[in-house]
């Protein structure tokens, strides 16, 4: 009788057993005593399995556990990247004390939007709690940034316990317990350390606002932006204490924040980057490659209202990897290949963060496990960025400051260069105007104006008028290559040969052959074109030889056309052998003679020729004095000049038999 007895007893306690074993299959009982109530990893613990429908019955939830495949955890923290499966948990604690205790089960990864807490207790009693990111801070049972669920434990009690995750972030589940006394203790550490952090942040923050204010660099106010948004904002919502400092009874605003200040970190890391580096100027192609990529986070935002949260931060998660690469490269290429040195502390500030953000965004993505490295790896990360970049602000500024001096030598040095030029330009202006006649020879039967208007402030034209014989005179146009001081030097040289030549040349053509022969050879292969006139009152005769240069046009009021008188010549200095002939015209009372240089043609010209619109232009005004052609011309001058500075030097010589 007490054999069978005992054989019905072993029975029973082995169908207890294995009921309150099927409940939570392939999980371990964890002993409260184990790690002395102090905070513990459950994954040793742990089974789980997922489904396609969410549930939030109990009854459905042991029913999953039953019917769909269990795994267990083995001691891996449970992470399965951005998915839309709903995953429950199962584990059992045990107070294997004589005395009561109070637990705390918590799970520190604040992103995720559903969190159902189920306690089975022995007695069938069943506590319950739902808490999330959608749900208001109050459902959570201690003021913890991640999900807290307490339990008081009787002794020598076991509780079976079911979590249920949903979210639209990764799914990532460091489930922990700990006894309330160490969970308070845990908690105080947690906001000590965050504290440090956004304290650390708050002040580089305030520091460097400073510092623009005092140097006026951009880059300092970009990088306030960068932290303001990247460093605090965003990370007050990753680390998830948005609702808990700021909105504890707007779960929405807090779930919908996400996003937006993602996308406002990203976009923020473009302005810094771009002028932390100077890429417009170390890299122009790099550059623009920047300036494409920051529409993307743009548009982005553009898009919050109308995509959903999942796919937006999936791809965010893309796009903060690409990028991540991106600037790495060009901050190496900025930093090493254009030696730029300021940009070697963003290359290794940011190979901090993107070895801590690509460590975090791997996590969330499955493919790194969780633990106290993964967790703070972002934000320690972060933090190291911050202060390197504080130095390379610095660095920056020493280096723009050299710079700044180096570009204030160099205009200093330009700024005597050009005075020193000014006081050249000065003295090669008194040495053309000296080339020129101070005073127009008066001479009785003839009226003469003459006009000189250079370009710049020394021009390359020349003329001269000379009084030869008692019933002649003798006239030089001529059009000098270049300008300023090598054009003067030349006019004086033209000057002097000139001069030599009127003492036995007595007429146009020899003139013109004994310049050439003065100055080819020893005109350093530049060239000009000259045309010469002897007026000879007595006879009435005009002489005219050229070289090269632009025609004379003669005319009174009784011509029905412009006479254009061009002898042939070749450009004095081209050869020492040039000819010049002489052509010979009858004159008289009334006829008008004008020469000029090429630059006149340029008042006139306007999609046409300059020069037939010269000609009409003179042929309305033949019976016009020469002093009121002169009063056309310089008006015409002036009109030009309104449009712009002229690009020839104009001269112009006017004769009128009277």
């Amino acid at each position: 009788m007490k054999q069978t007895l005992t054989l019905i007893l072993l029975c029973l306690f082995h169908t207890v057993l294995w009921a309150q074993d099927s409940s939570c299959p392939n999980a371990k009982v964890f002993p409260i005593s184990t790690n002395q109530g102090k905070p513990t990893d459950l994954s040793h613990y742990l089974s789980f399995t997922s489904t396609e429908s969410p549930t939030s019955n109990l009854t459905e939830v042991k029913s999953l556990f039953k019917l769909n495949l269990v795994t267990s955890a083995d001691g891996v923290v449970p992470n399965f990247g951005n998915t839309s499966k709903q995953y429950w948990f199962c584990f059992i604690l045990r107070n294997d004390l004589n005395h009561n205790k109070r637990t705390i089960t918590f799970i520190k990864y604040p992103l995720l939007d559903q969190v159902q807490f189920f306690a089975l207790r022995e007695s069938g009693e069943v506590n319950q709690n739902i808490q999330g990111r959608k749900f208001p801070f109050q459902n959570r049972d201690k003021d913890y940034r991640g999900f807290s669920f307490e339990t008081e434990l009787l002794p020598s009690e076991t509780v079976t316990y079911y979590v249920g995750i949903k979210t639209d972030s990764s799914v990532s589940v460091p489930l922990m317990v700990a006894e309330e006394k160490h969970f308070d203790s845990y908690e105080s550490l947690d906001i000590l350390l965050q504290g440090m952090f956004f304290g650390i942040v708050c002040v580089m923050s305030l520091y460097n606002l400073f510092v623009y204010f005092m140097v006026r660099d951009k880059a300092y106010i970009f990088y306030v932006n960068y932290l303001i948004f990247a460093a605090i904002l965003f990370q007050l919502s990753l680390q998830g204490l948005l609702p808990v400092l700021f909105f504890q009874n707007s779960p929405e605003l807090v779930y919908n924040a996400h996003n937006f200040l993602y996308f406002l970190f990203l976009l923020s890391c473009f302005p810094m980057s771009i002028t932390f580096m100077n890429l417009k100027e170390n890299a122009p192609r790099l550059y623009l490659g920047f300036m494409g990529l920051s529409v993307i986070p743009m548009v982005c935002l553009l898009l919050l209202p109308f995509l959903p949260y999942r796919e937006l931060n999936q791809f965010g998660d893309l796009l903060s990897s690409f990028l991540a690469f991106y600037a790495l490269f060009v901050s190496y290429y900025v930093s090493f290949v254009k030696k730029f040195p300021p940009a070697r502390f963003y290359f290794f500030g940011y190979f901090m963060l993107i070895i801590g953000g690509l460590t975090t965004v791997l996590k969330y993505m499955g493919f790194f496990p969780v633990n106290i490295f993964t967790e703070n790896a972002f934000q320690a990360a972060t933090a190291i960025e911050v202060l390197l970049m504080a130095f390379g602000l610095g660095d920056r500024i020493s280096v723009v400051q050299k710079e700044k001096e180096r570009i204030q030598l160099k205009a200093e040095i330009n700024k005597q260069k050009l005075i020193a030029y000014g006081k050249e330009l000065k003295l090669a202006q008194k040495l053309q105007e000296s080339t020129l006649p101070q005073i127009l020879p008066k001479f009785p039967g003839l009226s003469i104006k003459t006009g000189y208007f250079p370009a710049s402030l020394v021009g390359g034209d020349f003329y001269d008028l000379t009084v030869y014989g008692k019933q002649q005179i003798c006239g030089l146009i001529a059009d000098v290559t270049g300008h300023g001081v090598p054009a003067a030097i030349e006019a004086a040289m033209l000057k002097i040969a000139y001069m030599q030549t009127l003492a036995f040349a007595n007429k146009p053509g020899k003139v013109l052959e004994s310049i050439n022969q003065a100055l080819a050879g020893n005109y350093k292969n530049q060239f000009l074109t000259a045309s010469a006139i002897f007026i000879d009152l007595d006879q009435k005769v005009l002489k005219v030889a050229n070289a090269g240069h632009p025609a004379l046009y003669k005319f009174n009021e009784n011509s029905k056309s412009i006479d254009v008188i061009r002898p042939k010549g070749k450009l004095i200095g081209f050869s020492k052998e040039g000819l010049y002939s002489d052509e010979v015209h009858s004159i008289q009372k009334g006829d008008k003679l004008l020469l000029f240089t090429d630059g006149i043609w340029d008042l006139w010209e306007n999609g046409d020729s300059g020069e037939d619109a010269l000609l009409d232009w003179l042929l309305k005004r033949k019976a016009e004095s020469v002093e009121s052609l002169y009063g056309g011309i310089d008006e015409h001058i002036r009109l030009r000049n309104k449009e712009g500075p002229a690009d020839d030097d104009i001269t112009f010589l006017l004769f009128e038999i009277t």
